[in-house]
């Protein structure tokens, strides 16, 4: 017996296609005019604005260039208002930080705003503070011997050592002339006075830090007395303020019991013979 072949199945598979297709129609149709009753198919104008960003990897303390950066034009919000809007603004100045490619560039990361300038008193973001310290810029001549064999760069943090000549009065009898020996001798005293100082920038022995006024006005006697000045550098994290107190030769032949010497007794070896 031969079966006919049946097209139902066929049929009913058209059936649901179609109803398919015009549901979703329905669907889309509802959709839209939603929107449009909403008014949120209107076209909507989008502020822009031209930003200056980085095409190259801008490594902190360093003048950045005409070949370091370019404009786009970006959608304008508050995370590109400080942008600078031309390249005329950041070419010649001194970033603070690595700046990435692709980066936004603004005054929030120069170490300086002036063209030029090799640094900035504030820190890059620091804005001025007419109620904080008297922030300045003062130098330090210090040799490559006593900073760190010459290695310390802009944006490091030392400790200031100075060594003085010391040169105590004389003990005094009642009448007025000289008597016994004094008990303080004349030579160099050495003691750590500044701390956490941050180089500015550096020029051979010339190093320039970040100061207020009034510590400004120490370096220069300490440099008027003529102190030689040690620059020991400190870790990044480190902010501690370290006491100490600091150091004479004397202390130091008590402390480590160096021998002490001594007039030879030619007389007592003439008589040994």
């Amino acid at each position: 017996m031969e079966l006919e072949y049946s097209n139902k199945n066929n049929r009913r598979s058209k059936v649901y296609i179609a109803v398919g297709v015009i549901v979703a129609l329905l669907v889309a149709a509802t959709v839209f005019i939603a929107l449009q009753a909403s008014g949120l198919t209107d076209d909507v104008a989008v502020e822009t604005r031209t930003v200056v960003v980085a095409v190259n990897e801008i490594a902190a303390r360093q003048p950045i260039t005409e070949a370091d950066v370019t404009t786009r034009t970006v959608a304008s919000d508050p995370t590109n208002a400080t942008a600078f809007t031309s390249v005329d603004d950041a070419i010649g100045r001194l970033s603070g930080v690595t700046i990435g490619v692709g980066q936004l560039v603004g005054p929030n990361l120069l170490a300086s705003t002036t063209e030029g300038q090799t640094f900035s008193i504030l820190q890059p973001g620091e804005e001025f503070d007419p109620d904080g310290p008297d922030l300045r810029a003062v130098s330090v001549s210090v040799a490559e011997a006593n900073a760190v064999a010459g290695t310390l760069v802009a944006g490091q943090r030392v400790d200031l050592v100075v060594t003085m000549p010391i040169t105590p009065p004389a003990e005094e009898t009642e009448e007025g002339a000289e008597g016994a020996p004094a008990q303080l001798l004349a030579g160099p005293s050495t003691k750590v006075t500044l701390q956490s100082m941050t180089i500015l920038a550096r020029n051979g022995d010339q190093y320039i830090l970040r100061s207020d006024l009034e510590t400004s006005e120490k370096i220069v006697e300490l440099t008027a007395a003529g102190g030689v000045f040690t620059m020991v550098l400190r870790a990044d994290q480190d902010d501690r303020t370290a006491e100490t107190e600091g150091s004479t030769i004397d202390q130091l032949i008590e402390e480590y019991e160096f021998p002490v010497p001594r007039p030879p007794d030619f007389e007592d070896r003439s008589a040994g013979n």
